[in-house]
């Protein structure tokens, strides 16, 4: 009856053991199908994303729109404190953007969208800072003739 008992017990702890494994063996198999499902649906989601960013519309409409609130933004700018050179600034940032539009391909593309993206945004950048300065030019002038230089305007 001992030799039962012990057998039963060498049973129970090989049980375990194997168990464990089991369990390890699951849990690995899990990891592996959530990888290759992950995987699988990663990669077909990032092929359409850049198939559908890719798309040529994609960048006309963005040229369009670049246009419109870069004609506003920059000639009501230019109207306000008569500096040129956001306009300047400007306009060839969206020439280069033009050119990556209509007239390049590949990396040239790539390369003339992204120098006009950039000198869109300084232009952009550079016109709301001298608009901005024109706006303070003309408070401090203002309070200097109602005699209030140097003063704060609540003061």
């Amino acid at each position: 009856m001992a030799s039962l008992h012990s057998d039963t017990r060498s049973s129970t702890r090989e049980d375990a053991r194997i168990g464990r494994l089991d369990r390890l063996a699951i849990g690995l198999s899990s990891l592996c199908l959530v990888h290759c499902v992950a995987t699988v649906l990663l990669t077909a989601v990032l092929a359409s994303a850049g198939a559908a960013l890719a798309n040529p519309a994609w960048h006309e409409v963005g040229f369009t729109i670049a246009m419109l609130i870069g004609a506003v933004a920059l000639g009501r700018g230019y109207a306000a404190h008569r500096d040129w050179r956001p306009l300047l600034l400007g306009g060839t940032g969206l020439a280069l953007m033009g050119v990556g539009l209509v007239g390049a391909d590949g990396l040239p593309e790539i390369a003339a969208t992204m120098a006009g993206v950039v000198l869109l945004a300084l232009a952009h950048r550079r016109n709301a800072h001298v608009g901005h300065a024109h706006v303070h030019a003309h408070s401090d002038a203002d309070r200097q003739a109602d005699g209030l230089a140097g003063r704060h305007p609540r003061a």
